[in-house]
């Protein structure tokens, strides 16, 4: 039988996971298509989207919320043009480039975070952030190899996702062609073993 203590925190939980994937706090997602599937892996075409951005020093479970706080100003109207810019989803993560070429996630000590920005905007028409840390880029249709698992945002997590994810490319006709991306689907609000993540990682046809 639960304790009164557990079993309020259970219904805690519950009524936050609820309130987190209810239609009224829905955001908009990056969308894609399937080209193909293998096994636990997806083939997906990511279209054209806009990331503003910032580069963040520190541990991989850690730079995320470090680099939320400049990001949330910016959509929260702190920008040339004082306009609120929707949330979406997901939150994205990448090793940042050394100079030398795509940096892998086990050796980097500095990461780029970004928000997807809301499909209704194009380069000239989203506002201008007013911190110069934040940079806007173009992203360019891809092809991405993407794994989705549940659970914390532990690098240990992500790496071992990530050695199954190419592994299981090893057996497709794709090979890798630039740096992962890790995918936070949730809010930390989120308990952590309700949370959607997936690696998203370039790849050219063989």
């Amino acid at each position: 039988m639960l304790l009164p203590k557990t079993h309020a925190l259970i219904c805690v939980l519950i009524l936050l996971a609820i309130t987190a994937t209810s239609p009224a706090h829905a955001v908009e997602k990056l969308g894609f298509t399937v080209v193909e599937q293998h096994k636990d892996l997806q083939i997906r075409r990511y279209p054209a989207h806009l990331l503003a951005s910032v580069i963040v020093k520190g541990e991989f479970a850690e730079v995320g919320s470090e680099a939320f706080r400049p990001l949330f100003r910016f959509i929260s109207g702190d920008n040339q043009q004082q306009q609120k810019i929707a949330m979406t989803a997901p939150v994205l993560q990448r090793p940042a480039s050394d100079g030398t070429g795509d940096a892998e996630p086990q050796s980097a000590k500095q990461w780029v975070v970004s928000f997807v920005m809301p499909k209704t905007f194009n380069r000239n028409s989203l506002p201008d952030p007013d911190a110069k840390a934040i940079t806007v880029t173009e992203e360019p249709e891809t092809l991405m190899a993407t794994i989705e698992y549940r659970g914390g945002w532990s690098r240990e997590r992500y790496e071992s996702y990530y050695r199954q994810l190419l592994g299981q490319l090893e057996e497709t006709s794709y090979q890798p062609c630039g740096s992962p991306r890790w995918a936070r689907h949730d809010p930390p609000m989120m308990p952590w073993f309700l949370r959607k993540n997936e690696i998203l990682l370039p790849v050219c046809s063989g």
